[in-house]
């Protein structure tokens, strides 16, 4: 099954998880958490009330990078 392909098509009514909101954004999980606490753009998610685990609508992570990822990296002298 071809992974890039699977994950270009997210489902805008459904939840995802971090490794998969990571894959389709084409950034490393760590990124994410990043991304979360960003201060302009933060990444918008929730947490179900039975899980602890942090969870993604499809709408808010297709409307983030149809956005534009914000500017992350080293700072050069």
């Amino acid at each position: 099954m071809d992974i890039c392909k699977q994950f270009s098509e997210i489902k805008p009514e459904q939840s995802y998880s971090v490794s998969e909101a990571a894959r389709f954004l084409g950034i490393h999980r760590c990124t994410i958490y990043d991304y979360i606490t960003h201060t302009e753009r933060p990444l918008p998610f929730f947490r179900m009330q039975d899980n602890l685990r942090i969870q993604f609508r499809g709408e808010d992570l297709i409307a983030y990078k149809t956005a534009g990822l914000p500017k992350k990296g080293r700072k050069r002298k």
